[in-house]
């Protein structure tokens, strides 16, 4: 028996402490990566069931379910910026607003618009730094060209993504500068902007800069915030394993790269890094140090309210847990903390 666990309640919770770091700013639900781990229908309706009606995705089937469940009244976005046709064709169909992030994408979304005698409601995409989609700060042309000529498109926001909010101050900030500067151009130029965004999970909890007209978040849901702890985040997820084996072992014992010192009992639980146990997700533009720190915290283990030793490296499948000290038998649960968006191979259930 092996399960990933998400508590709905912890979720409620972390919404709440969004809500009052948002000071007003209009709340967007990153739906991205099946909610981050945490399941795109059960996750989407817990927050309409607190309020938030604006939703965000990074794959039209994500749209295209949203709206099958019954998510029809709700504004559902998509945040990656194509100009693929057939993509294009589903978003719009589906009454999605879609990301412009390149003058191509635009003519590619307002020709299937005409072609379909409908608006098509967008939202422009400026590049500030992550490098990924979206027009430069120096193509203010271009996106003049799109309130100028490109008659069967309606703008709706303009937003960007901030490159490393979870860990650079001064970055960031320099990223909501050049944000701004493109925004007065377009305003001097006399069009509107509508909704502006560039605020994520990480830089909501961090810092106290211009929030703007809304906040984009992910992980906070998760209460998995990448850089340090969160204030008023309850972490979400973790996995329910029954212990398969139980035994004692001599001294000399090898277990892995592990040689016991001393006789112990040990447990096993199937379940490993192919699982996602123990497995870091922010791994990327780490420095040394905080890679240092990440491996000297261990993953942690339960019994109860008590506290297991893994014995070893953990594994692909397995986990070996050091049970001299305390009472347990097969089939007993433990409870292991994971980030759900790195889990797979395991039901979900929500309590």
């Amino acid at each position: 028996m092996k399960n990933l666990v998400i508590d709905k309640k912890a979720i409620k919770s972390n919404l709440d402490a969004v809500k009052a770091r948002a000071r007003g700013a209009q709340i967007w639900a990153d739906l991205t990566g099946d909610a981050f781990g945490l399941g795109l229908l059960a996750t989407a309706r817990v927050l309409r069931q607190e309020g938030i009606r604006c939703f965000a995705v990074s794959d039209p089937r994500d749209a295209e379910a949203l709206r099958e469940a019954g998510f029809t009244e709700e504004t559902l976005m998509m945040l990656r910026s194509t100009a693929d046709e057939k993509e294009l064709e589903e978003l719009i169909d589906l009454n999605v607003v879609c990301t412009v992030g390149s003058y191509e994408a635009a003519v590619a979304v307002n020709g299937i618009a005409e072609s379909k005698k409908t608006v098509a409601e967008v939202q422009i995409k400026i590049d500030t730094g992550l490098g990924r989609y979206g027009f430069t700060i120096a193509e203010i042309d271009k996106i003049a060209s799109i309130y100028r000529f490109m008659s069967n498109l309606a703008v709706v926001g303009v937003f960007s993504s901030y490159a490393q909010s979870w860990k650079s101050r001064k970055t960031t900030l320099q990223q909501l500068d050049a944000f701004k500067s493109v925004l007065s151009a377009l305003h001097d130029q006399g069009f509107e902007t509508g909704l502006a965004h560039i605020c994520d999970s990480a830089a909501l909890f961090a810092y106290d800069f211009d929030l703007l007209d809304a906040v984009r978040v992910g992980t906070a849901f998760s209460g998995r915030v990448a850089g340090n702890a969160a204030p008023g985040l309850t972490r979400v997820g973790y996995i329910e394993a029954g212990i398969e084996e139980v035994g004692w072992f001599p001294k000399g014992h090898r277990v892995g790269d592990r040689v016991l010192k001393k006789p112990a009992r040990l447990a096993v639980v199937s379940v490993g890094y192919y699982h996602g146990f123990s497995v870091t997700r922010h791994e990327q533009g780490q420095s040394l140090w905080d890679m240092i720190r990440s491996w000297r915290k261990r993953p942690t283990v339960k019994l109860g309210g008590t506290k297991l030793k893994i014995v070893g490296e953990v594994g692909m499948m397995h986990t070996v847990l050091d049970v001299t000290d305390v009472q347990c038998r097969v089939g007993d649960v433990v409870t292991m903390d994971v980030d759900p968006v790195n889990v797979k191979g395991l039901p979900r259930i929500y309590r």
